[in-house]
């Protein structure tokens, strides 16, 4: 197996003040694409699609976190166009408050794996992730009403991310090392400075150890 290769990745924190938000991403040239958005906004509209390149994403959930007044979302698209192409975002009604934003590229991917969301706990927030296969990647995503200090993966790994303000704190596109982790259980943590934080985590597959079919020639 080999891990996804990551690709190009874009950070905003606009606020929309319409009913839709575009946002231009560069899609890296390879094989077994894939590109993914997470998004924290208020929650006083929900999500109603998002498009890259003209192409519908999939939908992999949006959770509103009423504890902290925000809605999150996390969308995919598997072999999206190449090159500079816009991301539309559209919403139930106009967005008037600032949104998260953050877009990654990959390329040798095997899709999306297994994934799970926790609303708000006391601060570490402590939850784990079961990776489906060797060589899959994780990116985590937390909103909390204080600053995010870490984002750990696994537990005790803290790993790079950008923090938006969306009138919450939200601390997003934080990834594995390039490596890849093993098929198994993971911990991961998220912290900040006080109260409480979110903990949403998704694995990212790499490709799974190549098949190719036995060739029989008859002489």
């Amino acid at each position: 197996m080999s891990a996804p290769v990551k690709g190009n990745t874009t950070n905003a924190n606009p606020t929309p003040g319409a009913n839709s938000k575009t946002q231009a991403h560069t899609h890296n040239t390879g094989s077994d694409g894939l590109i993914v958005a997470q998004f924290t906004m208020s929650n006083s509209v929900n999500y109603s699609g998002c498009t890259y390149g003209g192409q519908t994403m999939t939908q992999l959930h949006s959770t509103n976190r009423s504890g902290l007044g925000q809605r999150m979302a996390f969308f995919y698209l598997e072999n999206p166009p190449t090159g500079n192409n816009n991301l539309v975002v559209s919403f139930t009604g106009s967005q008037w408050n600032p949104i998260s934003i953050h877009i990654r590229s990959f390329t040798g991917s095997g899709g999306i794996g297994n994934y799970e969301r926790s609303g708000a706990s006391a601060s570490p927030n402590t939850k784990t992730l079961t990776v489906s296969q060797d060589d899959s990647l994780i990116m985590i995503t937390s909103c909390s009403i204080n600053a995010i200090l870490t984002q750990q993966i696994p537990q005790g790994t803290n790993r790079t991310y950008v923090q938006h303000n969306t009138n919450r704190q939200v601390a997003t596109g934080a990834i594995s090392a390039d490596s890849g982790h093993s098929a198994g259980t993971i911990s991961l943590r998220s912290t900040s400075t006080s109260g409480s934080v979110s903990l949403d985590r998704v694995e990212i597959k790499g490709l799974a150890a190549s098949s190719a079919r036995r060739r029989i020639f008859i002489i």
